[in-house]
């Protein structure tokens, strides 16, 4: 009976270590160089004008977001990130500090190519939490978050793994 009991424990143990074995790997989060910070400070300008209702602010964040991608089907699904980050900002109070936390996250979900589902979905809930201490309502935090993880669907490269499939 005991040994029973030992090998059904070693059974258990062998099938949950296989299980968080097939857990999906994370991948690389791009640093940014010296260049990308200067995008990461023009997004960060571009989303304080965005708060500020200036009239041009929403273009020039488009333009900003895009530029980090290489991907020109990207683009539509990059835009619309950028058009409902713009609409949920504008009039809110939004401290300098916010705007570059904002805008690294914004520069990331372009910037990544092989970001796992786990940090996808950390990503949504960074820019998603940001949005809401700014004053924006929740429901319109969560379209925006969602948007992040269409546009990383369209600019990421990693394909899954065949273990990730199980």
């Amino acid at each position: 009976m005991r040994s029973r009991a030992s090998a059904f424990l070693v059974l258990i143990a062998v099938v949950a270590t296989s299980a968080a074995a097939c857990r999906q790997p994370d991948g690389a989060v791009p640093a940014p160089d010296d260049r990308a910070q200067g995008e990461i400070r023009d997004l960060s300008r571009d989303l304080l004008n965005v708060a500020r209702r200036d009239a041009q602010a929403p273009s020039e964040l488009a333009d900003d977001v895009r530029r980090n991608s290489a991907r020109a089907n990207a683009y539509p699904v990059i835009d619309e990130l950028s058009r409902r980050t713009a609409d949920a900002l504008a009039g809110k109070t939004l401290s300098e500090e916010t705007a570059q936390r904002l805008a690294q996250t914004l520069w990331v979900s372009v910037a990544a190519r092989e970001l796992s589902e786990r940090q996808v979905e950390a990503l949504q809930n960074d820019l998603h939490s940001l949005l809401v201490s700014t004053g924006v309502p929740e429901a319109q935090a969560e379209q925006v978050a969602t948007q992040l993880g269409e546009v990383q669907r369209a600019v990421g490269e990693r394909t899954r793994r065949w273990y990730e499939l199980l």
